[in-house]
């Protein structure tokens, strides 16, 4: 299988901030490509390393078929090779995922991700067959591990054997928590075979990068904090990347309590300064109450002014 992006090869490996794109939607609850467009360019400029989309926090469970392939010929022809771009294919079943990635591969995605599928939980050979039939389709694959969406919680042994039996396999998004100890081990039992990413909106950040990670797929809008604090780091101002984290927390730690949060924050924000022309989310989705919504202008009232 040959990489069909340098950024995602042996010699020159995806790393840094990725974020994870909203999906944005009109009032009517249409996509809305045109903010999408916006929403790419920005991003790129925040210093995004790599976009991914249509992921847990770009609600790409609540869209058909069709607008999921509107979705990602928009990001793809709008990042025109500036950045790879990842399109999660998650599904319930091989076939499922393998004809998600094929279009996906057909539309121009460097990479894919998947999290196992967790409807009917498989075993061990069931999840190596499962990212065997993705690989097969020829792009590389990155395996989510995202125990408090599916329940299901993979871990060292599991991504050892899909990575010693699937070669398209080329990362892992590490979501769990704690981070820090499943990024360790993640880290000494692949051996340098895949790359580690921390997830769950960038929460263990700095204990990811202490053990090794890198990078960070944080929601759209903390790309520039998380690509600052890559930067920060690399070049040995560690404690300057720590200020700058400690800085935005609260608001962080406030937007990750749910995977709902975390996507109302992101859109709500984008919409503040002028990215997105809505914040509107396709449901089901929880709305929040007058004390959230309140916190959540504070914060982003806060960043903004």
């Amino acid at each position: 299988m040959t990489n069909r992006d340098p950024a995602l090869s042996a010699t020159q490996p995806l790393s840094g901030c990725v974020p994870v794109l909203c999906t944005p939607f009109h009032d009517d609850g249409t996509c809305d490509l045109t903010s999408l467009q916006r929403e790419v360019d920005w991003l790129i400029g925040e210093g995004a390393n790599g976009l991914a989309c249509l992921a847990v926090t770009g609600e790409g469970y609540t869209l058909t078929e069709s607008e999921r392939e509107a979705v990602i010929t928009t990001v793809v022809d709008t990042v025109n090779r500036r950045r790879p771009v990842i399109v999660s294919i998650d599904s319930q079943s091989d076939i499922m995922a393998a004809e998600r990635a094929r279009r996906a591969r057909t539309l121009g995605a460097d990479a894919v991700m998947a999290t196992p599928p967790f409807f009917i939980k498989p075993d061990l050979a069931g999840i190596i067959g499962y990212y065997a039939a993705i690989g097969e389709t020829g792009l590389p694959v990155i395996l989510q591990d995202i125990p408090q969406v599916t329940g299901l919680t993979t871990g060292p042994d599991v991504w050892n054997a899909v990575a010693e039996a699937v070669p398209a396999l080329v990362a892992l998004k590490l979501e769990a928590m704690p981070q820090g100890p499943a990024i360790t081990a993640a880290r000494e039992i692949v051996n340098g075979r895949l790359r580690v990413f921390s997830g769950w909106g960038g929460l263990g950040v700095l204990d990811a990068l202490d053990r090794g990670a890198d990078g960070t797929m944080p929601a759209p809008n903390f790309t520039r904090l998380f690509a600052d604090i890559h930067h920060l780091w690399e070049t040995g101002s560690r404690e300057e990347a720590a200020v700058r984290f400690s800085a935005t927390l609260p608001f962080l730690l406030w937007s990750m309590q749910s995977i709902g949060h975390s996507v109302t924050a992101a859109k709500e924000e984008l919409v503040r300064i002028g990215i997105i022309a809505t914040a509107t989310r396709r449901a089901p989705a929880v709305a929040l109450d007058e004390v959230a919504r309140f916190q959540l202008q504070h914060y982003i009232v806060a960043r903004h002014g």
